[in-house]
């Protein structure tokens, strides 16, 4: 009797500890739940009367419902490393005046029914709600209806494939991996320096270009400034050809000479650019023996790494595999310079 004491006080809490594991998986099992997917949708009318939830007015009837949104397994769906997944709550059925329809999307699986902290209930804008989230990823989301009105709301998955996420990771990688020789090589400074060069030259030359013209002297700047943060490239294609019309209306030039200037202009312009991506090289970059200065190669070499790291960081939604793919990335040239000098012996 006295060897089975301790036995028997040690099996009461595990027994207990089971128990109300089991209590709690039964009633996670209960709530409605929803599985990413292409396209998912579920109704749910709240029903569970909630007291002091809180942001609600004491003694207004409050009533929630939770549901479950449960992820895929990252092991056996890495198909969806590039996609995120969109939750929509839209208000539908809704009988009388719009029922006041607030939602709070958490992952605390120990807060009771309607129980968020006041700041994270988040109100449907003009019946609707939306927010995205990882395909892998495991959330619970409260709804909760404040006031005597009734309604049904709709909770909507849909799972999107992003295209630029493939772009960012093979460029990423890429530029990882040959971050080491890129910075050493003149061909990317010669070429990178005349391109800025070509755009600053067009820059300056759509900034004086604007300013002759009697429209364009007070707003000559904030367009100059908006084609650069916006997309240089669009904002060309769409303005220069009616800004150069308009110039040479004003010089008094007929259409007849608009193609050979139009020749000449873009000649100068790239003559210019590369000149003074040349200069700017030779000045700044070429020590006096003509090889890439050693401070400016390791400062680019790094800017190279980090700007990759960035575009793989932002090749996935979900934050472990995009951990996971930096750090693949991080390996492969480590692994191409040992095949590399394996080959070589």
């Amino acid at each position: 009797m006295l060897g089975g004491a301790p036995a028997t006080t040690v099996q009461l809490p595990a027994t207990f500890f089971l128990l109300l594991l089991l209590i709690t998986t039964t009633n996670c099992s209960n709530l409605p739940s929803l599985t990413v997917a292409e396209f998912a949708s579920l109704q749910v009318s709240p029903s569970l009367v909630v007291e002091k939830s809180p942001g609600s007015r004491p003694g207004s009837p409050v009533v929630c419902e939770r549901v479950e949104i449960n992820g895929l397994s990252r092991l056996t769906n890495l198909t969806s490393f590039f996609s995120s997944v969109k939750l929509n709550v839209l208000n539908v059925n809704s009988t009388g005046r719009p029922p006041n329809i607030t939602v709070c999307f958490h992952r605390n699986a120990s807060l009771g029914v309607g129980m968020c902290p006041e700041d994270q209930w988040e109100k449907l804008t003009k019946g609707s709600w939306v927010k995205s989230m990882s395909p892998f990823d495991h959330k619970l989301l409260d709804i909760r209806i404040v006031g005597p009105s009734v309604g049904t709301a709709e909770v909507v998955l849909n799972e999107e494939f992003y295209v630029y996420r493939v772009i960012f990771l093979v460029l990423g990688v890429a530029l990882l991996t040959f971050a080491s020789s890129l910075s050493n090589s003149l061909i990317v400074y010669y070429g990178g320096a005349m391109t800025l060069g070509v755009m600053l030259v067009v820059l300056v030359i759509l900034f004086q270009g604007m300013r002759i013209l009697p429209s364009g002297r007070k707003s000559s700047l904030a367009l100059v400034l908006y084609g650069s943060i916006v997309g240089v490239g669009s904002f060309l294609f769409s303005y220069v050809p009616t800004l150069l019309r308009s110039l040479l209306v004003e010089m008094g030039i007929g259409e007849d000479l608009y193609s050979p200037l139009a020749v000449f202009l873009v000649a100068f312009v790239a003559l210019t650019g590369a000149w003074l991506g040349f200069w700017a090289v030779r000045r700044l970059v070429l020590t006096e023996d003509g090889s890439i200065d050693t401070g400016v190669a390791q400062f680019v070499k790094w800017s190279f790494r980090i700007v990759a790291s960035s575009m793989i960081l932002q090749s996935s939604v979900d934050p472990l595999l995009a951990v996971a793919a930096l750090v693949f990335g991080v390996l492969i040239p480590s692994a191409v310079k040992g095949l590399y000098s394996y080959a070589h012996k």
